[in-house]
């Protein structure tokens, strides 16, 4: 169970029998979305980070450098178990459905095809979108440390229209209208390429340009890849 007004907040998670608690609190989750990402961790790096980040335990001594070290800690058997339902419990996977869903990038599972934020780039605009709407200064919320994911998460999904991280979104999701002139195309595209994300920034600058620039960058692309052959 997540969010409950009338049960709060479940963090416990049951592995073979054993009760592990977790511990939720929003930077922490956005710090482990930040190590999944890391493509030069290995899996079995991204399970020991992710059960060192999210366990509710007193590391006490020095932090487990590997699987065996964690090992010692906790049952062999138990790991990998472990390491899925902390990635249940924050994706949403084993949430009800009414819950905000996100993937392993955080993003709101509202359509699959299609990513419209990331925590990281957008972090500016989630912060002054709680400052607006909610007067929650979420630097103070970390260093408080006591601002649960799921009240984030579900805080993140409520913002009002008129927030800046609302309308980036907004911009992102817009869809070129039917009837629209050469001009008004060019400005949505302007629009859009002022708040794309990343992996959508090189489309949008595709888009922008006229014939012999696109052709130019189909040449050096191929280039890149080998694919021209000198003579």
């Amino acid at each position: 169970m997540a969010l409950s007004l009338a049960w709060g907040i479940d963090d416990s998670v049951v592995i073979n029998e054993n009760t592990y608690e977790l511990n939720l609190e929003f930077s922490r989750v956005l710090r482990w979305y930040e190590m999944w990402k890391d493509r030069e961790l290995s899996k079995e790096g991204k399970v020991l980070y992710s059960i060192i980040l999210i366990l509710s335990h007193d590391w006490a001594e020095e932090l487990p450098e590997t699987i065996e070290e964690l090992a010692e800690i906790i049952p062999q058997d138990d790991l990998i178990p472990l390491s899925n339902a902390i990635i249940k419990r924050i994706t949403g996977d084993q949430f009800e459905s009414t819950t905000v869903k996100r993937d392993l990038k955080g993003n709101i599972l509202e359509d699959e095809e299609k990513k419209w934020y990331e925590f990281e780039q957008d972090s500016g605009y989630i912060y002054s979108s709680f400052l607006m709407d909610y007067g929650m200064d979420l630097m103070v919320e970390r260093s408080k440390g006591t601002l649960h994911w799921d009240k984030f998460n579900h805080l993140l999904a409520g913002l009002s229209e008129n927030t800046k991280f609302k309308n980036v979104i907004k911009i992102r999701m817009m869809e070129y209208p039917e009837k629209a002139t050469p001009d008004e195309i060019e400005e949505i595209r302007k629009a859009k390429l002022a708040v794309a994300l990343k992996e959508d920034r090189a489309n949008l600058e595709f888009e922008m340009m006229d014939l012999k620039q696109k052709r130019e960058y189909m040449l050096k692309k191929k280039e890149e890849r080998g694919e021209v052959k000198d003579e």
